[in-house]
């Protein structure tokens, strides 16, 4: 089976999937189609990488709102400008300190429109001025298992909506 076929499978198993109309039969296929689309994703992003620190995650650009509650500071509000399966990036007017924890509600997109807001703890995992702004990532701090599918659906999504304007 060639790219283009896995890809017409996979993403009809997909949209059964976000809908809940998936067979039992499928699913395994689901499952293993997934795994097999995430797994060359993040090698085809990590050979942009020349002797860099390789990902783990599968990461996308994906602009999103973001609520941030910082333990010990002022809520943030903002828009994402990277997403992963472990974390997402930010550009804020200042920078936090690595390691600095606190809350968030990040709104994902609902099927049939709308958001569908996952929240849960989050770690500064790096802070970096880019340009007049800092560039935050932040690491899921035990996302649960319910909002880490919702995540990984918007990955998907994103990723599928890609492949589908590169036609």
């Amino acid at each position: 089976m060639g790219t283009t076929e896995f890809l017409a499978e996979f993403r009809a198993l997909h949209e059964k999937a976000k809908n809940g109309t998936l067979t039992p039969a499928e699913r395994p296929r689901y499952e293993t189609a997934r795994s097999q689309l995430s797994r060359m994703l993040v090698i085809a992003q990590q050979l942009g990488h020349g002797g860099q620190t390789l990902r783990a995650n599968l990461r996308m650009a994906k602009m999103l709102k973001v609520e941030l509650r910082p333990d010990d500071g002022e809520p943030i509000r903002g828009s994402t400008i990277d997403l992963a399966s472990g974390g997402f990036a930010v550009l804020l007017p200042n920078g936090l300190r690595v390691g600095k924890r606190g809350a968030f509600t990040l709104h994902l997109p609902a099927t049939g429109g709308g958001t569908s807001p996952i929240s849960g703890r989050v770690v500064v995992a790096s802070s970096r001025p880019q340009t007049s702004l800092f560039r935050v990532s932040f690491h899921f701090d035990d996302l649960d298992a319910r909002a880490a599918e919702q995540l990984d659906m918007t990955l998907i999504d994103a990723v599928l909506e890609r492949f589908a304007n590169k036609k």
